[in-house]
């Protein structure tokens, strides 16, 4: 099937290959050219900020849930920073494993400096909030407890705040841990080279960095302080990121702060969690914030409303368009549409192989060749796997509104969010 589809390739003319593959040149081609573009440029002559004095105090805020396994790991890797004026913080959002009888002995051995414990779950949203009504400086890290990071992870993840009052936030770079623990684990490991290491170079390089990742971002008090903290709810991360763009922050992603974290291992694990990812995309940037797309507001922003129609292309747009491709296909060419979509898989394979070397020359990591073998199956896992979970997703959100019944969040928490 493999040879029908290269013969089938290389008997189409150009305007052929537009014609049969419009959903490639669509879609596909525009975002493999401009993130590997912008990687090379951003190499070239991407701004550099300078090391900041290792002097400078930074608060470290650790929510967790049920995180008893990972939570000293966490502090140690914390402990181990280049940069040691840290304050940690670590609030046990009511965990049932035992997670906070580990802070508390923390504590006392002086690895953390403060520490709350909360009776009942409130939701990361909540913890995070608590946590920053205690932190001293201005300048604070939120981390997943389950990272870990490059000894000097922290220095270059504040490097621009401490640099530029404008920035409010800034976005590390994220690469899994447990990349060997099964076959998707190192699926997701491309995946993050891809969407992550890559990805976010081309939106920062535009303006258009719409998420600090809840697992790896530093955040300055007064900006945050300014938006009204976190709102409750899932898409936290992207919500908050939103918040500070509108109210005038520079948000900045930095690819060599690197913070390694685990990934489901599982497909039950995975498929939970993309669905609660996408949903939120549908909630937020289709509900929350369509005040992005009025001219007529006080703080309307151009950059801001392209980088949400650029998120609502890529994503809610191309998954609706795949499966309207493959239903084209199957009425335009029949059994010869398997063909088709082996042909399109080749073209997907070969950018594929191209942006994940250009992420190795530019910003690899050891033993990051040994996921060549996988990326053959990771564009199926790409192209079909994902695309399926994302085209569920999206349609139970846009008609049940299934957000608001994810058991991620606590009932309690649901049932106080705006239902937007």
């Amino acid at each position: 099937m493999l040879l029908e589809a290269f013969d089938f390739l290389r008997a189409l003319d150009f305007a052929g290959v537009f014609t049969v593959f419009w959903f490639f040149w669509l879609f596909e081609m525009p975002r493999y050219c401009l993130s590997t573009f912008a990687v090379a440029v951003q190499a070239a002559f991407g701004r550099k900020y300078p090391r900041p004095d290792p002097e400078v105090p930074v608060s470290v805020l650790l929510i967790g849930f049920n995180e008893a396994d990972g939570l000293r790991r966490s502090v140690m890797s914390l402990r181990e920073q280049s940069h040691r004026n840290l304050e940690i913080i670590v609030v046990d959002d009511g965990s049932t494993d035992g997670m906070g009888d580990v802070a508390a002995a923390m504590m006392r051995e002086g690895l953390i400096d403060q520490f709350f414990r909360c009776g009942t779950r409130g939701g990361k949203c909540a913890g995070l909030n608590l946590a920053l009504h205690y932190c001293k400086h201005d300048i604070f890290l939120v981390l997943d407890v389950d990272t870990s990071f490059d000894r000097d992870a922290v220095s270059k993840l504040i490097a621009p705040l401490v640099a530029d009052p404008a920035v409010g936030a800034v976005s590390g770079n994220l690469q899994v841990r447990n990349v060997d623990e099964s076959l998707l684990t190192r699926f997701q490991s491309i995946e993050y080279y891809s969407n992550i290491t890559v990805g976010r170079q081309f939106t920062d390089m535009m303006n258009w960095l719409m998420i600090v990742s809840g697992a790896f971002g530093a955040f300055r008090k007064q900006a945050v302080d300014q938006v009204g903290r976190w709102d409750v709810g899932p898409g936290d991360d992207s919500n908050i990121t939103v918040k500070l763009r509108r109210a005038g922050w520079r948000i900045v992603f930095v690819p060599e702060a690197w913070a390694m974290t685990n990934v489901p291992a599982t497909h039950a694990a995975l498929w939970r969690q993309r669905k609660r990812w996408s949903r939120s995309l549908i909630r937020h940037r289709l509900r929350k914030w369509k005040v992005v797309f009025n001219p007529f507001v006080d703080n309307f922003s151009f950059d801001d409303m392209l980088a949400i129609l650029m998120q609502l292309w890529f994503n809610v747009a191309l998954t609706f368009s795949f499966a309207i491709y493959i239903v084209w296909a199957l009425v335009n060419y029949g059994r010869f549409a398997v063909v088709v979509m082996f042909a399109l898989y080749l073209m997907n394979l070969f950018f594929k192989c191209w942006e994940f070397l250009v992420a190795w020359i530019f910003h690899g990591r050891p033993g990051m060749w040994r996921l060549l073998p996988y990326l053959p199956a990771q564009t199926f896992y790409v192209g079909y796997y994902m695309r399926l979970n994302r085209l569920i997703a999206y349609i139970s959100e846009l008609v049940l509104r299934r957000s608001y019944q994810d058991d991620y969040y606590p009932m309690k928490v649901h049932n106080a969010q705006d239902q937007f």
